[in-house]
C-alpha cells in the first residue's frame, strides 16, 4: 500500500510518465483502496482552502479566484437556480491557469433540478459520453429514456444487465477533447432553465 501511495503521490510525476494516463492511474488507485486506508496526502481539499495550509510536495497550492460579479445579473443567476455571483467562493490551482473550482453555487433545492437535467437532457446526443467508445451512438441516443422504467421498478434483480444510465460515467458539454486524435470538438450546449419541464 505504501509503495502505491508513493507512486501516485505526485501528480507532476504521473503526468510526466510516457504512455501513462495519469488520470486512469489515479482513478484505479483510489477505486481499489479500501475505505479509510488510502493515502489522501495528495488530495486537494477545497473546503479547507481558506485555512491556507502549508505547501505539500507534489500538491498544487490552492489560490482564491476572483470572479467578475457583473458578468451575470442576479436575475439571470436566479433563473438558472444559482446564488448571486457575489456570494460564490471560487478557487484555482497555482500553475493550472483556467482551472476554477466553485463549491455549491446553487440556491436551496436547485441541485436536484440540475441533477435531473444532467441525467435526462445533457446525457443525450450530440454530447459525448463514456458509452460512445463501447457501443454505436444510435444505441446511446437517450440513456434516460432507455433506463427510466428499469430504475423505477421496485424489483431488485442483481442478474439483470445494468441500464445505460447505470453505466454512464461522464458526459462532456462544450469542448470535448478527443484523446485518440488529440483534438478539440465544440459541442452545442443549451443551458435554458426556466422553460425546462419537471422531470417525471
Amino acid at each position: 500500500m505504501g509503495k502505491m501511495a508513493a507512486a501516485v503521490a505526485s501528480l507532476a510525476t504521473l503526468a510526466a510518465e510516457p504512455r501513462e494516463d495519469a488520470f486512469r492511474k489515479l482513478f484505479r488507485f483510489y477505486r481499489q483502496s479500501r475505505r479509510g486506508t488510502a493515502d489522501l496526502g495528495a488530495v486537494i481539499d477545497f473546503s479547507t482552502a481558506h485555512e491556507a495550509p502549508g505547501p505539500r510536495p507534489g500538491v498544487p497550492k490552492v489560490v482564491r479566484f476572483h470572479l467578475n460579479v457583473s458578468s451575470v445579473t442576479e436575475q439571470e443567476a436566479c433563473r438558472a437556480g444559482l446564488k448571486p455571483v457575489s456570494q460564490w467562493r471560487a478557487y484555482g490551482l497555482e500553475g493550472y491557469p483556467g482551472f476554477i473550482f466553485i463549491p455549491n453555487p446553487f440556491l436551496p433545492g436547485c441541485q436536484r433540478h440540475w441533477i435531473k437535467q444532467c441525467l435526462k437532457l445533457y446525457s443525450q446526443k450530440p454530447n459525448v459520453c463514456n458509452l460512445d467508445k463501447h457501443m454505436p451512438k444510435e444505441e446511446t441516443q437517450s440513456p434516460w429514456e432507455q433506463s427510466k422504467e428499469f430504475l423505477r421498478s421496485k424489483e431488485v434483480n442483481k442478474r439483470r444487465p445494468r441500464t445505460l444510465l447505470e453505466r454512464l460515467r461522464w458526459v462532456t458539454l462544450g469542448y470535448h477533447y478527443n484523446w485518440d486524435s488529440k483534438s478539440k470538438l465544440l459541442l452545442p450546449v443549451d443551458f435554458r432553465v426556466s422553460e425546462q419541464k419537471q422531470v417525471s
